[in-house]
């Protein structure tokens, strides 16, 4: 009977083995989750790491808002005079609207320039000839006030060059200094005509 009783459990420890090992993949994921969930739980329980915004005091300032009004028109005539600058093929003139800092930042499609002087230097190397910087032309200008002090300012333009026509459209950070404002961050996209 012995002999029975222990083929019997041979068997019955193969399946189960077998069982085991189809089923091992599907346990170990289930108790990896268990894992990662009692963890994230625990982690989120434990976390005391305050909020990066706890709240806010000043209430978002609104486009009729005469801040917001005076902002548009200071920083509407920097943008035309830089572009005045620009049509008159005048980089420097042109960049007297950007902060000269070396944190200021300008992205032209995928290309990034870090600093006042090296954007300078860049656009006299791309426009060895002032007359081939063309006439530009900017067809809407919209501000938005974030605090009295900074303001994002989306501008829709097109430049016109020998060979044709280009469209474009900056995204420009501009922050007020003591001076008046400047562009801080320049990000600008070109479309096809």
């Amino acid at each position: 009977m012995e002999k029975t009783q222990f083929q019997f459990l041979t068997k019955t420890s193969g399946a189960f083995r077998l069982l085991c090992y189809f089923l091992r993949p599907m346990i170990r994921r289930t108790v990896g989750f268990i894992l990662v969930l009692g963890t994230s739980a625990i982690s989120f329980a434990q976390d005391t790491t305050p909020p990066l915004v706890t709240s806010r005091t000043d209430e978002p300032i609104k486009a009729d808002d005469p801040r917001a009004i005076q902002a548009h028109q200071e920083i509407q005539t920097l943008i035309l005079a830089a572009n005045d600058k620009w049509n008159a093929h005048d980089i420097d003139g042109f960049m007297e609207a950007a902060w000269k800092s070396e944190d200021f930042l300008m992205i032209v499609d995928a290309q990034q320039i870090r600093g006042w002087a090296e954007v300078t230097a860049a656009y006299h190397r791309g426009y060895p000839n002032p007359d081939s910087m063309g006439h530009v032309v900017c067809d809407r200008l919209e501000t938005q006030l974030i605090t009295p002090e900074v303001a994002l300012a989306i501008m829709h333009w097109n430049l016109y060059l020998k060979g044709g026509k280009t469209l474009g459209i900056s995204s420009l950070l501009v922050r007020r200094f003591a001076d008046g404002w400047k562009v801080v961050s320049d990000h600008s996209t070109t479309l096809e005509p």
